[in-house]
């Protein structure tokens, strides 16, 4: 990502429009220079960096990118080990590093970039480490690998568990237990943003743009969560990944949820586990054959599997009682 590129190509890779890139070069937000023939020119390494830093708001401490061909995670981890606040806990260090190898493996693995930066935010006691890669999107790669109708769809995956588009390789944990460990954790891809804010314990789904993928991680350097504390609210006492708990508002922005054809793509996946809480928060109402395919037809294919739910309002309670 060393060569010089065009401020259409900047708009591009920014999700922006040319005239708003254009308008932060000349608010000095974005560093361009000027070719031979009086074209605006840019880094992408430094124009990814700088974008960054406008969108978090805090003093950057570091970034760096690195070739993603024959990447060892650890190496990402080391360096920013190394500029970590020296009021960092045990446990956030530990907590961090976890995130950040998680996720810069998901880039070395999934991804199909070239390049991936990683940068080191501080506002006061929080940290943000935003992991960003040049690749197809998180969420393009689950529709084609698991065959979804579309990239939103892909957006409930991540709050299973257990799904991974290469089985092979990983167990389908890394950004399960990231998005619970941290504070905040914003993953970004192919037209959306799903935030997950643990310190109000909140999920929300927005429309974005840009290209490839890029997490956010946010936590207070001073915490003294364990990360262990983390994993033991998911495992059994076997320390086997048991537990899910998805977000079914996740499954569509509609807010009502009536088809059988909805319910088994959100089950699919949930039989690797033995027990798994459905959150309902923020859905109005479900449908009859919603709430008969995923509490008497799926749960009658699968009986081991105890199915809990919670955040459901009267008329939610009205359709699963039904069944």
């Amino acid at each position: 990502m060393s060569d010089f590129i065009g401020i259409g190509a900047a708009a591009k890779l920014l999700g922006l429009s040319t005239s708003r890139v254009r308008q932060l070069s000349d608010a000095g937000v974005l560093t361009a220079t000027t070719s031979s023939g009086g074209h605006r020119r840019y880094d992408p390494e430094t124009l990814l960096s700088e974008w960054q830093t406008h969108l978090v708001g805090q003093k950057q401490l570091w970034s760096k990118a690195y070739p993603l061909s024959r990447l060892d995670e650890s190496h990402v981890w080391a360096d920013v080990k190394q500029v970590l606040p020296a009021e960092t806990t045990d446990q956030a260090r530990d907590t961090l590093g976890y995130a950040v190898t998680e996720m810069v493996n998901n880039a070395i693995d999934h991804s199909g970039g070239t390049t991936v930066i990683a940068t080191v935010f501080q506002l006061g006691s929080s940290l943000t480490i935003v992991v960003v890669d040049d690749g197809v999107g998180a969420f393009l790669r689950m529709k084609e690998v698991f065959g979804l109708p579309n990239e939103a769809a892909a957006v409930v995956e991540i709050t299973k568990g257990k799904r991974t588009t290469s089985p092979d390789k990983h167990s389908g944990e890394g950004i399960f237990f990231t998005s619970k460990a941290v504070d905040v954790f914003e993953l970004s891809a192919n037209g959306y943003t799903v935030i997950f804010d643990n310190t109000i314990d909140d999920v929300a789904l927005q429309q974005t743009s840009g290209t490839g993928t890029r997490v956010v991680l946010k936590l207070s350097v001073t915490t003294v969560h364990d990360l262990v504390d983390v994993f033991r609210e998911y495992m059994n006492e076997d320390g086997d990944f048991d537990r899910s708990t998805p977000r079914i508002e996740l499954v569509t922005t509609g807010g009502e949820f009536l088809s059988r054809s909805e319910a088994r793509r959100f089950a699919a996946g949930l039989e690797k586990f033995d027990r798994v809480v459905l959150d309902f928060t923020g859905v109005k109402m479900i449908g009859q054959g919603f709430a008969d395919e995923l509490f008497r037809v799926w749960h009658k294919a699968n009986p081991s599997v105890i199915l809990q739910v919670r955040g459901t309002n009267p008329a939610v309670d009205l359709m699963i009682n039904r069944v």
